[in-house]
Order: C-alpha cells, then structure tokens, then sequence
C-alpha cells in the first residue's frame, strides 16, 4: 500500500448549519462492502444539503435518526478508494471540527480483536454503573489491530418495553454510541464487525419468536451496517487474507418448540462455506459457548438444540476440515475450552471473551470453576476483558496467539496454536 502523503486522497466535508456542527459519535470504520469504506457518523443539530462533497465520497443519510431525534443527523460515508486518506469535517466558518489521516498501512493486518457484553448505562440503567467504568474502550483503542469482532450483546436493550418501538430502540443506540470512551475506541480507526445475542435482539432470553424481532433487525442493520441479510437472519462470512470469519446468528432462528438454535438454512450455508473455505484458519463466531459440555447456561450444549452441535462438529470430523477455531462471549467472564475427538486429526478450541462493560456473574464463578474438564487450565478469568488473536511466523510455521487482556491492557492469559495443532 502507498505510504507516501502525496498519495493521500482527502475528504473535505463542509458542514453548512447555522448553528454550527459537533460530532457526537464517529467517524465509525464499519464493514467493508466490494472494497468500499463505510463509515458512520452521528452530528448533532442536522440540516439539509449539509454536505457538500468531492466525487470520491458518496453519503447516505440514516432518515429514521432524523425521524426520531429530531437534533441529531446520522450518515453513512462511503468511499470508492481503498487507499490511506485524510478524514476532515469542517465547520460553516471553516473551523476545523475533525481532522484525521487514516492509515491502514499503519494497523497490523494480522492483528483481531474479539469481545462481548457491552453494557453501557443510558437512561434508567444508569443507576447500575458510572461511566467511568468504561476504559477498557479506551485501552482497546491503543491496539493496532485490523479488525473488531462484537460477540453479542453490543447494547443492552433494558428495561425489556425499549423494545417495544422502532423509536425507543433507536434512542438506546443513539445514546450508547454517545458515551465518549465507547467511542473513543469506535472511531479510532478499526473496522467492526458484529453479530447479536438476546441483549440486542429483544429482552433477555428472547428467541426467534420475538414479536419486534423486525425492529431490533432493522436497528442493528443501519447501526453496524450489515448488508448481507438471508432468510431474516444476519449470517455472513468476512475474508481476510489467511482467515475467514464465520459470524453466524444464534436468535433469529433460535425456537425452544422446534429445537432449533442455528435453523436448517443457516445450518446448511456454514457446513457448505466451511467446506469451500479456501482460508488457512476458519473462525467461527458465535454468541453462546459450542465446546463446554458441563453446563446448558448459554451454550449450545442444551438438550434438544444438541443436535445442530453434534452435526456441525460430525461434520467438521467427517469432512476433515482443518483450520477451525471457535469464539464465543455472553458468560460474563473468560475461558478456553477444548474439545478431542479421535476422528479429527486436531483438538477444537472454543475461546471466550466477556464481558468488556458488563458486571460480572458472580453467583455462576464457584459452579463454573468446577466445571474444567475440558477447560484449558489457567484460562478461567473473572473480569473485564478483551480478546487479541495475532499471526505470527515461527520458522516455516504460522502460530495463532490468544492474549486475554484486562482493562489496562495486561495480558492476563495467552494461548498459541501452531498450525501443526490445527490439523496441517
């Protein structure tokens, strides 16, 4: 990639209100599409014809914020240039407001991010936690990795009635994306990804026949940008040179009576994707637990939803796809377990992060620690944190290293996988 400033495309935008602009949330770096940089933003005291914009940006304008909020205006900036470029927002005298060089060259390409439960106060639930106690974002945002993977619960849609209106659900997001350590992290430069758990589908333990699952769906679309929508459900697959990510949706067709956790469809499309994967390492995302088989609290281990489990994994075994790793969140604290089979040539890993803003579950810590049969020892860790996974090349090997981190940005625990262990 060229590193050279004069290769630099720059971004002017000229903000032409009245009463003048400021950035409340963003320039948030979210999923790429063809290529295409998108970004979200979130300005207060909105205008029309309030952008006027150089051929390279193209906008789109996030009516429903405007609707609901009436002083606040959301837009999706998108770029056709997949190139390092100077990010600057201008006021209506010329002041400028936001000024950043975005350097994708400058991130490590090899560098992951992984966490879950990100519950920040807003409204009523401010009573549970001061915002102070969200500088884990702030600590994220040092880390110079290429890309953040939300495991679930990104908002907490609390009291259950917010997710009663496509407006109330609109203001929680609104309000989360507000809070300035949050954001911090947000817009400094990483591009998100994200799946859902119950927390930001509906209320808790919400399954698939939530009666405002529409709402919630239409909420988490514009707010992460997630262009890839089948069958009702948010599933989709991210390439990434040596990787391919599997981000899969754990409550859209997760129905008690019909023991479905991952439906038919969604079933079929990950067997299908993991077997033409090309990629070296497969990762596999959910929200839930796949490989604890001790417990049925938010794993997939649970009686009748066993059955998608068992035929994943038999297929995995039976096809001999090496390369597989999976990642969970929603247990409000970190573990990694693993899981042999003497059909696979290599042992599954299941790592899980959580929670990065969320209190901690202690009524569950003196029954899970129990629970370490298959739990790599030292891995059990109690409080806030984030997960890293890096490549890194050892002799003509490439190793995959786990670094759980605390909110300071300690590595608490690390794990490496060699290729070798991966089943190559």
């Amino acid at each position: 990639m060229m590193k050279t400033l004069a290769n630099y495309i720059f971004f002017f935008l000229f903000i032409q209100s009245i009463m003048g602009q400021k950035i409340l949330s963003g320039p948030i770096l979210l999923p790429q599409n063809d290529s295409i940089d998108t970004y979200w933003i979130l300005l207060k005291n909105g205008s029309e014809n309030l952008f006027s914009l150089p051929s390279e940006l193209t906008i789109m304008e996030d009516t429903l914020v405007s609707i609901y909020r009436k002083k606040y205006s959301a837009f999706q900036l998108k770029s056709q240039n997949n190139v390092p470029y100077e990010l600057k927002i201008l006021d209506h005298k010329g002041s400028v407001i936001y000024d950043k060089i975005v350097e994708a060259d400058k991130r490590n390409d090899n560098a992951f991010l992984f966490g879950s439960c990100a519950f920040i106060p807003n409204g009523i639930s401010r009573i549970y936690r001061p915002y102070k106690m969200n500088r884990i974002y702030r600590t994220m945002a040092k880390e110079r990795a290429k890309k953040m993977f939300w495991l679930g619960d990104n908002i907490y849609l609390f009291p259950d009635y917010i997710t009663s209106s496509q407006k109330k659900i609109y203001n929680s997001y609104l309000k989360v994306r507000k809070d300035r350590s949050l954001n911090t992290f947000l817009s400094c430069g990483i591009e998100h990804h994200a799946i859902w758990d119950d927390h930001d589908f509906g209320p808790n333990n919400s399954s698939g026949l939530f009666e405002n699952a529409c709402l919630t769906t239409t909420s988490f679309i514009n707010f992460w940008n997630k262009f890839n929508v089948k069958d009702s459900g948010i599933y989709e697959l991210v390439h990434h040179d040596k990787i391919d990510f599997f981000l899969t949706d754990t409550r859209t067709f997760y129905k008690v009576n019909e023991g479905s956790f991952l439906g038919v469809n969604q079933l079929e499309w990950l067997k299908k994707s993991l077997l033409h994967s090309k990629a070296k390492f497969k990762f596999i995302l959910f929200s839930n637990q796949v490989l604890n088989p001790k417990t049925n609290h938010e794993t997939i281990n649970r009686g009748i939803y066993k059955d998608e489990k068992d035929i994943l994994l038999d297929f995995i075994k039976r096809e001999s796809i090496n390369g597989v790793v999976f990642f969970s969140g929603d247990r409000h604290f970190a573990e990694v377990h693993t899981h042999t089979e003497t059909l696979l040539s290599y042992s599954l890993y299941d790592f899980t992060t959580s929670p990065l803003s969320s209190p901690r579950h202690r009524l569950f810590f003196k029954e899970e620690k129990k629970n370490d049969d298959t739990r790599v020892p030292g891995s059990f860790y109690s409080n806030k944190n984030y997960l890293k996974c890096t490549i890194q090349k050892q002799g003509n090997q490439e190793i995959l290293l786990f670094e759980y981190k605390n909110k300071f940005g300690k590595t608490v625990f690390q794990h490496a996988l060699s290729e070798k262990d991966l089943g190559y």
